[in-house]
């Protein structure tokens, strides 16, 4: 299988240091914080594999050569040139990385011409095994030559258009969306549409495009008439951004007082809690009281009814010395150590003794009881206090509403105001919306399209669907197995919802798995693909410049738990070209020995700055720039 592998990124110019980074054959990862040239670089292999223009950053100047180093699927190393105004380029038969650069083998234009080989673009389609294919362009069965230009999208993807809601093989443009699509079914079912025949326009189609044409004309009047009593666009969108400040400011003041609110709230329930476990001990308290009074006068029961036994006693003689009460014997023939029902004194000690216990329990019957009664007291002035402090908080809570109502009425009618605004915009809208499909009924390309995603098979649409499904699968995308590429519409369907329906972070996620999954189907099938990938910010995340190493990065929160981790574990074991990332997240793994990893610090003292090498700025005001990420 034909395949390209990039090498290197280089720039040169004869007053600077070159600028360079080189391409491992499997994964090479830039990572760092923004502004520090990870974008510059997708700009510049864009700019080098066929683009017109190149990004103009202040760090640019003074270079005046771009070098690009390709190795071909024989293993042979080449070098394409090219100045950083653009124009045209060399191709250099060898590895070309610094100045002076030798005259190159070939000079190749930078416009893709079906009937020359001396340009970039069938050069490279030549190494990829795609040279002199035919796309479709229009329902007419209308051919045209592929463009490099055509595939570049699919194997390059910037960080506009990995996060845009635009399908992953579409860039946008309705007037090329035929043509996108028969770019996909090439490299879906290695079929190109040399063999269609060009049809005739017919002029019953003609007829009915142009009854189209004038409903959507009749439409169109009938919304300029309702136009002519408002406002230009211009003036209503401005209208609405200062509504819309005013109701950030207003918003923020409800949204002050509903904090404060829900403060109070929450004091007031903390407070209402400590009420209820107030309560129930003093509940408690009451009953242990109860019941330990009746246990009291058990014991002041027992303690009367032994003092009655020793009264009775003593009145009868049971614990006086002498003949015994009982019995009738004497002193002497009294045995004390034996059983008989008659030892006074064995009695009398016991009363003395169960006396003494009784009188012990009641005294810490009564120190209980103290203790009670003196927690309850407190408990009792505890729920004074709170009673005191729940009727300050709703009175609080009252006020706050009292303030809110008001709020709530302006905010109200600012809504309501915006909702006129907002429709007012509709009405544009809607007649933007007419106007393109005026546009797109006079140029067929409604049609056209639909015509080119039937030319699609649905043997090939789920093959890449179930390539979709592993990747997304091994990422830990939830539901992966429900994903699906969808071919009247050109997107994935993740859920219930396409692609362009999510936050832009699971949309960046969907296109570099749409990206991987595409080459990665060619690779296991042997059909045509560049053979690299190149993603910018996949991920996306934002952290700023000069953060330190170790500060966290700050992740999109519709990121699906554990992707990071398993993202950079997938494409280091489970793709077979060469990958390029552009992240400003750091791996939160180690990463294998055959990855490329390239840290930019953004600061002079710490690792590499960025993709240029760190230069004083100059002392005059410079006009502003585009970013360098």
């Amino acid at each position: 299988m034909l395949r390209i592998a990039l090498t290197h990124l280089t720039f040169l110019g004869a007053a600077v240091p070159p600028a360079s980074v080189e391409f491992g054959p499997r994964l090479t990862l830039f990572r760092g914080p923004s502004d520090t040239g990870k974008s510059f670089i997708v700009d510049a292999i864009d700019f080098m594999l066929g683009a017109n223009d190149l990004k103009e950053i202040p760090e640019r100047d003074g270079y005046s050569t771009v070098l690009l180093g390709l190795r071909l699927a024989d293993e042979q190393e080449v070098t394409l040139s090219r100045s950083t105004s653009g124009g045209s380029f060399g191709l250099h038969l060898s590895d070309v990385r610094s100045l002076p650069l030798p005259a190159p083998d070939e000079v190749l234009s930078p416009k893709h011409n079906p009937k020359s080989v001396r340009n970039v673009s069938r050069y490279l389609l030549s190494e990829v095994g795609l040279d002199g294919k035919m796309v479709r362009k229009n329902a007419r069965n209308s051919t045209d030559s592929l463009s490099f230009r055509n595939l570049a999208h699919l194997c390059l993807v910037d960080e506009t258009q990995m996060q845009s809601e635009t399908p992953p093989p579409l860039t946008g443009q309705y007037i090329t969306r035929t043509k996108e699509i028969s770019v996909l079914k090439l490299l879906l079912q290695a079929e190109d549409d040399s063999n269609l025949v060009e049809e005739e326009e017919k002029k019953s189609k003609s007829r009915l495009d142009g009854a189209q044409v004038e409903v959507i004309d009749r439409l169109l009047a009938e919304l300029e008439a309702e136009l002519s009593e408002i406002p230009e666009e211009s003036e209503v969108r401005g209208q609405l951004a200062r509504l819309n400040g005013t109701l950030e400011a207003q918003g923020g003041n409800v949204t002050d007082l509903m904090t404060a609110r829900k403060e109070v709230t929450f004091q007031l329930r903390e407070v209402q809690d400590s009420t209820q476990v107030m309560r129930t001990e003093q509940s408690e308290i009451v009953a242990l009281q109860a019941r330990f009074a009746l246990l009291m006068q058990q014991y002041d029961s027992d303690l009367q009814r032994l003092a009655t036994i020793r009264e009775a006693g003593d009145l009868l003689d049971y614990f006086a010395p002498g003949n015994c009460a009982f019995c009738g014997a004497e002193p002497e023939h009294q045995h004390f150590n034996q059983e008989c029902e008659g030892d006074e004194t064995a009695l009398h000690e016991s009363i003395r003794a169960e006396t003494a216990k009784t009188e012990a329990l009641r005294g810490d019957l009564l120190s209980t009881l103290q203790d009670l009664d003196s927690r309850r007291g407190l408990v009792e002035t505890t729920l004074a206090e709170l009673r005191e402090a729940a009727a300050t908080l709703d009175a609080g809570i009252r006020n706050l509403d009292e303030e809110l109502a008001p709020q709530n009425e302006d905010l109200r009618a600012l809504f309501g105001a915006r909702a006129e605004l907002e429709k007012s915009i509709s009405l544009y809208v809607r007649r933007a919306d007419l106007q393109r499909m005026k546009a797109e009924i006079e140029d067929g390309v409604t049609s056209d399209a639909k015509v080119a995603s039937v030319g699609i098979s649905l043997g090939a649409i789920r093959e890449f669907s179930s390539e979709l499904q592993a990747r997304l699968g091994a990422w830990g995308y939830p539901d992966a197995a429900m994903v699906r590429y969808d071919r009247s519409e050109q997107d994935i369907q993740a859920g219930d919802q396409f692609r362009s329906s999510h936050g832009k972070g699971v949309r960046a996620v969907l296109h570099a798995a749409f990206s991987l999954g595409l080459a990665q189907y060619c690779f296991d099938r042997d059909m045509a693909h560049p053979g690299f990938v190149v993603l910018d910010s996949p991920l996306v995340t934002y952290r700023p410049p000069d953060s330190g190493e170790l500060d966290p990065p700050l992740l999109d929160e519709s990121l699906p738990k554990g992707v990071v981790e398993a993202f950079y574990r997938n494409i280091q074991t489970d793709f077979d070209g060469q990958v390029i990332v552009m992240e400003n997240l750091d791996p939160t793994e180690a990463l294998d020995g055959s990855t490329v990893d390239v840290p930019f610090t953004h600061r002079q003292d710490l690792g590499r700055y960025g993709f240029f090498p760190y230069r004083e700025k100059p002392q005059q005001a410079a006009l502003p720039a585009a970013s360098a990420d």
